[in-house]
């Protein structure tokens, strides 16, 4: 089916009376929006945990996905461990620095929005002012196992080639992977019910022997942990370096606000609407012109929706 399907495209190609506009190359960008779509459902799944499920905006997101990254970047130094290897470190790193924060300083400031996003902001500041101290401000990398590189050729007429980066693909396996795994926590496990039922309501599921602050814990300790396997995901794309985090918060938000704060699919229903519009954009326009339209798109539907595409109810 798929191979018809390229076929397909492959002669609209070759029959095209356009000259400017080539069905190849616009199918091979739309095969680099799903590695798109892949860094975003990464990237945004923690912050739907610690935003969605607690209601806590964390401005320091983008510094656990670092704190990923390094923690790869450290084990690939010393020990010389493979990507693949040092995903369970960079989790259980993460998670480790998430509870201690949420300890320290989320469980104070639980339903204080405001001191809450100045505490994380200021947090992101300390983060990133320690790992400089630590490892400089030089930039670091990260080496991709060979046999996750290179590119899978779906389709080849002559000197046309569909065909995806494995890599990519890689992602795109972990993000839903992740994806799955949360939505079994969330929904079909004892710790995943205590973890709802003290998002709606923390006094009734206080009074029937929860302990909250075990929950909380282990809630914002999650997402933390979520955050810190997307930068060791993404960290072979790109270099390591303490305000690499910045780079993928916005996008992370834009990802969580569009799809729904309330529902994980609409984690992976923002995902592919940013990452999809983007690379269409982007294939007519350039990259910029096409970050500047989905962002402003996100923009108007704030305005008028502010609860997201594929959020059912609101909790009070």
């Amino acid at each position: 089916m798929i191979v018809h399907t390229l076929a397909s495209i492959v002669y609209l190609a070759q029959s095209s009376p356009s000259e400017g506009f080539s069905a190849i190359a616009f199918t091979n960008q739309l095969l680099n929006g799903l590695g798109i779509v892949g860094i975003l459902l990464l990237t945004g799944l923690g912050l739907a945990i610690t935003f969605g499920v607690m209601r806590i905006i964390n401005l320091a997101h983008g510094e656990f996905i670092m704190l990923g990254a390094y923690t790869t970047f450290v084990l690939q130094s010393v020990f010389k461990m493979d990507l693949l290897l040092t995903i369970p470190f960079s989790f259980l790193f993460t998670a480790l620095i998430g509870a201690i924060v949420e300890r320290t300083i989320i469980r104070r400031l639980y339903g204080r929005p405001l001191e809450t996003l100045l505490a994380t902001w200021g947090l992101s500041i300390v983060i990133q002012g320690v790992v400089k101290l630590i490892f400089t401000a030089q930039l670091k990398y990260v080496r991709a196992p060979s046999y996750i590189r290179g590119n899978w050729t779906l389709f080849q007429a002559g000197d046309q080639v569909v065909q995806i980066s494995i890599y990519r693909l890689f992602i795109i396996f972990m993000a839903l992977l992740l994806l799955a795994l949360t939505g079994y926590l969330l929904y079909r496990t004892a710790l995943g019910r205590e973890v709802r039922a003290v998002t709606q309501n923390r006094d009734m599921a206080k009074c029937l022997g929860v302990n909250t602050n075990l929950v909380d814990m282990a809630t914002f300790a999650y997402g933390c942990g979520l955050a810190g396997i997307a930068g060791t995901v993404i960290s072979s794309l790109k270099s390591v370096a303490p305000p690499m985090g910045q780079d993928y918060l916005v996008d992370a938000w834009m990802t969580v606000v569009t799809g729904g704060v309330d529902k994980l699919i609409g984690v992976l229903a923002g995902a592919f609407l940013i990452g999809q519009s983007n690379a269409a954009i982007a294939y007519f326009l350039n990259d910029p012109t096409a970050r500047v339209i989905v962002l402003a798109a996100v923009i108007v539907l704030i305005r008028y929706r502010p609860e997201g595409l594929f959020t059912i109810q609101k909790r009070s």
